[in-house]
């Protein structure tokens, strides 16, 4: 159902997206000057809030791992908080909880 960190093409997508999101960079920037514990740059370069790939909205990432993760062959109809509960483990981005809910709707 979600995508496993280890899959490298798919974090070096995420990692590519990051760098088209103005956002995303302006947090990149906090998170270099040591402001916000929270986040953190991987050695790669991925931003990271609590272990969690930090996903941005560039080509409808977000959207993509939403439907991954509604249509997974694992999941019988998750509905929108087994699906929260499952995706903040793995993924973040400023309002995922309302994405998943109006996803699910």
């Amino acid at each position: 159902m979600v995508h496993n960190c280890s899959e490298s093409s798919f974090v070096g997508d995420v990692k590519s997206k990051q760098s088209l999101d103005l956002t995303l960079l302006k947090l990149k920037e906090v998170v270099l000057k040591k402001s916000v514990e929270a986040f953190s740059e991987e050695r790669d370069g991925l931003l990271q809030y609590r272990d969690c790939l930090c996903v941005s909205n560039v080509d409808d990432l977000r959207e993509h791992i939403l439907s991954q993760a509604h249509s997974s062959r694992f999941s019988i109809y998750p509905g929108s908080t087994k699906m929260y509960r499952d995706l903040r483990e793995v993924y973040w981005w400023n309002g995922i909880k309302k994405d998943i809910a109006e996803f699910c709707d």
